[in-house]
C-alpha cells in the first residue's frame, strides 16, 4: 500500500535551473572558477563566511564571495557591513547597485529577494545557510541542481537530501567547533584544484537524478487512487457532500 515515488522538489528545482537564459546578466556577476554563493544565510552563517574569507583572500585575492542573506533587510545589511569592517573587509557591494558595479567588488552582498536559485550559476562552490542556528539548513537541492558542490553548517535536522548529498560526496558538513578553519581548508584547497570541486558538483547533481521524475509518478499515483475509488463508487460522483459550506 506504500509507493514511494521521490521528491517532487527536485523536478521543480531543475526545471528552474533548466530555464534560466545563458545571457543572464548574472552569470557576468564575478568570475565563476573562484566564486563562493552563500545563499539564505543568517548573521551566524555570515560570521563564519566572513571570517573565512578574510583569510582566504590574503593568500587568493581572486577569491570572491556572493552573499544572499535570507532577510535582506536594512539592520541586517548594517550589521553585515559592521562586522566586515571588523574583520578588515571592505564594505560588501550592493547587488542593487548594478551588475557591472558589483563586478568590481572582492565580494556582493544581494539585498533583494527572488534571485537566488539563478545566483547559484555564478559561484562554483554554494553555501547554503541556517546550519549554525536553530532555523534549520535551508534547501539544498537547487545549487546541486546546477552542478555545484555544497557546504552547510552542523544543524541539519536529519534532512534527508542533506544526507543523500554527503553520502555521495556533493555535500560537506561543516562542524560547531572548527569551522572556520575548516571553511578556510576546504575553500583554499577548491581554489587550487578546481577540478575537486567539479567533481562534487558532479556528484551532487547525479544524486538528484534518482528523484527526478518524481512530480509526474507522485500524479500518476494519485490518479490511479481516484481511479479506483471512483470505480468503487460505481462510476458516480458522490451527491451527498454539502458543497455550500464557507
Amino acid at each position: 500500500r506504500l509507493r514511494v515515488t521521490g521528491d517532487p522538489r527536485i523536478d521543480s528545482a531543475i526545471a528552474v535551473v533548466e530555464a534560466v537564459d545563458p545571457a543572464d546578466p548574472f552569470r557576468r556577476l564575478l568570475p565563476t572558477a573562484s566564486t563562493l554563493v552563500a545563499g539564505s544565510t543568517w548573521p551566524e552563517d555570515e560570521a563564519v563566511l566572513l571570517a573565512a574569507f578574510s583569510v582566504v583572500r590574503r593568500d587568493h585575492p581572486e577569491a570572491r564571495l556572493v552573499v544572499v542573506p535570507h532577510e535582506p533587510t536594512a539592520p541586517h545589511l548594517r550589521a553585515l557591513d559592521e562586522l566586515a569592517t571588523r574583520l578588515g573587509l571592505p564594505v560588501g557591494a550592493r547587488l542593487s547597485a548594478g551588475v557591472e558595479s558589483a563586478a568590481a567588488a572582492p565580494w556582493v552582498v544581494v539585498d533583494q529577494v527572488g534571485v537566488l536559485a539563478r545566483l547559484y550559476a555564478t559561484g562554483a562552490i554554494a553555501y547554503v545557510g541556517g546550519g549554525f542556528g536553530g532555523r534549520g539548513i535551508h534547501s539544498v537541492i537547487e545549487p546541486a541542481a546546477w552542478r555545484r558542490p555544497v557546504i552547510v553548517g552542523p544543524l541539519d535536522r536529519g534532512t534527508r537530501e542533506i544526507a543523500l548529498l554527503q553520502s555521495t560526496g556533493g555535500l560537506v558538513q561543516l562542524t560547531l567547533d572548527g569551522a572556520v578553519p575548516a571553511l578556510i581548508t576546504l575553500w583554499e584547497g577548491w581554489l587550487v584544484q578546481p577540478e575537486q570541486a567539479h567533481s562534487a558538483g558532479e556528484a551532487a547533481h547525479l544524486t538528484l537524478a534518482g528523484d527526478r521524475g518524481a512530480a509526474e509518478r507522485s500524479a500518476d499515483a494519485l490518479v490511479g487512487l481516484m481511479k479506483s475509488a471512483w470505480s468503487s463508487a460505481s462510476g458516480r460522483p458522490r451527491t451527498d457532500t454539502n458543497t455550500t459550506g464557507g
